[in-house]
């Protein structure tokens, strides 16, 4: 039988709560005798009771009067501590590679209770439909899910072309359908900075709205463009990844989303804003994943990985948990819900049995037990999705000469290349010498020197010769002949093609062009890996568990040709990300961000 989870609303109960704790009332259930880790005041106190009724806590303390009838179940937690569920408040299920009900089963067991989706990515592709699937499919499932309203579709107007284009008044239309719990993160801080009208009616709209604004400021000017952009209204920021930009986010009131992805793994020198400043108050830091993939998920675990990280690097246990539970709920301003074992909060409760490894025996959501020993105790059903969400690869197949970049008559040429940070968001702008052959610029793998290219295909009228862009990447190490293509390809979703070989380019994006998108390695003109993707071209179908083999795959193949990183997919995947810095390369060709400039259009060759 799949698990179908009923959430009441606490209005609805106050009284029914009331009575509960006075002992006039049974219990539906009551954990006794355990550790409870009291995140509201970093403590931890022993033995406690908490009873719970409809899904909410009624009482925290000594429950030996509160009745008790067939129905109630009652468990002995002795020497075990109880603790908030988890709450990942910045993260992109796309980056998963699985849908909702598939993420929900992946992470539920591994004490994720409640996500904040920022679903920009498959509004890229599908645009306002994609949050009407994302609320559909929501429904009925233990994990709460607070969609936050994309506001950045396409991220950087005039600069690349999406599958939709997300306006003010679409904005306005969310938050009065109900339908969104929160901005999502707002990366045109060029524009919010710089003072762009359109990015700042949609500003303007999250604010009259009530709603909690999240922010992407990956600059490095931490005065006047971080306080511009926090005077702007954002609340919070995940994009930092040094300890004195997490310090003056948090000085000023900014929450400091610190980041461990898969590939971004910006813990460890944010982490030091508190190590190296002990007593400092760290109500303003939370923890969050952004994007990680299945084989991540998998093997690794999902915000609790997070957490152990923490841990790991000196945080002190009882304050990693804050910054997963009470810090990331008041950020969201529903700390009245969520975030504690209190009275009143949500029942989501976790049995762990040791708070330094963090291993968790029970998994609690609204008061039902949803998981135990890293299992679900019942399987969640599918969604069914329309035909039109399955079906967005709209571009023809694309010959070798589609990679051709044609040479000018000087010979040799400067050309700006796309240097790749393995575990970095940010990329650097480098320049190489490069001699023509028959009139075109070809890869080179004795420079580590690949070739790249991002081709528009969300219109059914597309046409390749019309939409791309092409440029050279250095820092993947990829041998010749070989090849990687991706429609996973923040943030527009594009198709991205990269590799040394223009034939092994082709042949890898007619194979996700074939089968609806997803992740395809080659060599030698043969299919080393292939994981197809058909929900938007960025999501499967398959369990997490699937997904996370498929990814994998796609992993080794990447080692097969050459490269020496791991999880290089998603570094690769930001190639296209153009309010990032130094430089990108999207449909329109390469674009440039520098700090305290607007972003630019840069020639891919340079004058002599």
């Amino acid at each position: 039988m799949s698990m179908h989870h009923t959430r009441i609303s606490h209005h609805l109960i106050t009284r029914d709560l009331a009575a509960v704790a006075m002992g006039a009332k049974p219990a539906d259930l009551i954990i006794k005798n355990g550790r409870l880790v009291d995140v509201c005041t970093a403590r931890i106190r022993e033995p406690v009771d908490i009873a719970v009724y409809q899904g909410h806590i009624a009482l925290v303390g000594d429950a030996a009067h509160v009745q008790v009838n067939s129905q109630t179940r009652v468990m002995d937690a002795s020497g075990k501590y109880l603790c908030p569920g988890l709450i990942d408040s910045h993260m992109h299920i796309e980056s998963s590679m699985v849908d909702l009900p598939a993420f929900a089963a992946g992470v539920l067991p591994q004490g994720t209770t409640t996500i904040c989706p920022d679903i920009h990515e498959l509004t890229n592709v599908l645009g306002m439909k994609a949050v009407d699937l994302f609320y559909e499919s929501a429904k009925g499932l233990p994990l709460k899910a607070l969609i936050a309203m994309p506001v950045c579709v396409p991220s950087l107007p005039g600069m690349e072309d999406a599958g939709a284009d997300v306006t003010p008044s679409l904005v306005r239309e969310a938050y009065e359908s109900g339908r969104v719990f929160l901005q999502g993160e707002q990366m045109n801080f060029p524009g919010v900075i710089f003072g762009d009208d359109t990015v700042h009616q949609i500003i303007s709209a999250g604010i009259r709205a009530n709603k909690v604004l999240t922010g992407h400021f990956s600059s490095r000017d931490t005065n006047a463009g971080l306080n511009a952009y926090i005077a702007s209204g954002m609340t919070a920021d995940h994009e930092t990844t040094t300890a004195q930009g997490a310090a003056a986010r948090a000085m000023r009131g900014m929450y400091v989303q610190q980041r461990y992805g898969s590939a971004w793994l910006d813990l460890p020198q944010l982490v030091e804003a508190i190590t190296h400043d002990p007593g400092c108050d760290t109500r303003f830091y939370t923890l969050v994943t952004d994007d990680v993939t299945a084989a991540t998920v998998v093997s690794n675990g999902h915000l609790v990985r997070v957490l152990r990280k923490a841990i790991q690097l000196g945080i002190n246990p009882v304050m990693a948990l804050q910054m997963v539970t009470i810090n990331p709920a008041q950020m969201l301003e529903a700390s009245r819900w969520i975030g504690s074992l209190t009275p009143g909060r949500a029942a989501d409760i976790l049995v762990v049995d040791n708070l330094t490894q963090f291993t968790i025996s029970q998994v609690f959501c609204d008061g039902v037990a949803v998981a135990e020993d890293n299992q679900l105790c019942r399987p969640i059903h599918p969604y069914a999705y329309p035909d039109w969400a399955l079906k967005t690869m709209h571009l023809d197949w694309l010959a070798p000469t589609d990679f051709h970049i044609p040479a000018p008559f000087e010979n040799p040429v400067q050309v700006r290349v796309i240097h790749l940070v393995p575990d970095r968001v940010h990329t650097l702008s480098k320049t190489r010498t490069l001699e023509s052959k028959d009139r075109c610029l070809h890869a080179d793998p004795l420079q580590d020197l690949a070739k790249a290219g991002v081709f528009y295909r969300h219109s059914p009228n597309g046409s390749a010769d019309k939409s791309r862009g092409l440029g050279f990447v250095s820092g993947t190490r990829f041998i010749p002949g070989s090849a990687y293509a991706s429609t996973v390809s923040h943030d527009s979703h594009n198709l991205l093609v990269v590799g040394m070989d223009d034939t092994a380019m082709a042949l890898a994006a007619n194979t996700l062009i074939e089968s609806g998108g997803g992740l395809a390695v080659v060599m030698e003109n043969r299919v080393l890996a292939h994981l197809p993707l058909p929900l938007g071209g960025i999501m499967g179908l398959e369990s997490m568990e699937t997904t996370a083999v498929g990814v994998q795959a796609v992993e080794n193949a990447l080692a097969q040709i050459g490269c020496p990183h791991k999880s290089f997919e998603m570094t690769l995947s930001l190639l296209g990300l153009v309010v990032l810095g130094e430089l990108r390369l999207s449909n329109r060709g390469l674009v440039e961000l520098k700090d305290g400039q607007a972003p630019r259009r840069v020639d891919l060759i340079l004058d002599s």
